[in-house]
């Protein structure tokens, strides 16, 4: 009984740092799409980014007293991180070859990227960059290491921890793709964002490592981008 109350503090701790920061990529969604806020989305956009980097960390180690960590690789994983990453790479290239505007036109991405001038294709190749490279290690950071700790903390069984924090991860892309295509496509990309998140977050819960997923997710983002440059300047 004593051991019981005591885990729940930690478990009540864990879900609120849970909550708190997976909301903030949803608020920047919405502010941006549904309420359409102009200047104050990119506020938004940048704070809610501020949020979700600095957050975790103060979450980790004021409020839960956690040790600091650079999160080195200690149990190896690259091999399977870069097969997986190639498999998944290939699996998105399939499936642009095979279902094209079904998953998303050429018009209704520029429609996405052009407000923020990313339909210019300097400005598309710098943010391609920076969503591979900064982005991704960012989202690892956030959705794999703290999300996915703080799942694991509340639910018992690892499956149940990684599809838990799959399914945060692909909530916010789902609300915001609703904004720009169909519903179709949106349940195509949800998907393929969803078994990504799969991916990545069993790589983390293997290897305890962000870097190690990252390499999976920078590959699988290769070839998202490859696409999205063929579709808006061509090769």
């Amino acid at each position: 009984m004593e051991a019981i109350e005591e885990s729940n503090p930690q478990k009540n701790l864990a879900l609120y740092g849970l909550i708190l920061v997976a909301i903030a990529p949803t608020i920047s969604v919405l502010t941006g799409f549904a309420l359409k806020a102009g200047i104050l989305a990119i506020f938004v956009f940048i704070f809610t980014k501020l949020w979700m980097f600095g957050l975790p960390a103060f979450w980790y180690l004021k409020v839960e007293n956690g040790e600091k960590s650079l999160s080195i690789p200690k149990n190896g994983g690259w091999i399977t991180s870069t097969s997986l990453g190639v498999v998944m790479s290939l699996a998105i290239a399939v499936a642009y070859f095979l279902l094209g505007d079904l998953m998303l036109r050429s018009e209704d991405l520029a429609e996405i990227l052009e407000p923020v001038g990313l339909t210019v294709p300097w400005k598309l190749f710098v943010a391609i960059l920076f969503w591979i490279f900064i982005n991704s290690v960012l989202e690892e950071y956030v959705f794999r290491w703290f999300i996915t700790s703080k799942v694991e903390q509340l639910v018992d069984g690892k499956w149940k921890a990684i599809l838990i924090s799959a399914g945060i991860f692909t909530i916010h892309h789902t609300i915001a793709l609703a904004f720009f295509i169909d519903p179709l496509g949106n349940f195509l990309a949800s998907s393929g964002v969803f078994i990504g998140g799969v991916i990545f977050s069993w790589i983390y819960v293997q290897y305890r490592s962000i870097w190690v997923a990252w390499v999976a997710h920078a590959i699988a983002d290769v070839a998202i981008f490859a696409i999205a440059w063929e579709m808006i300047v061509g090769f």
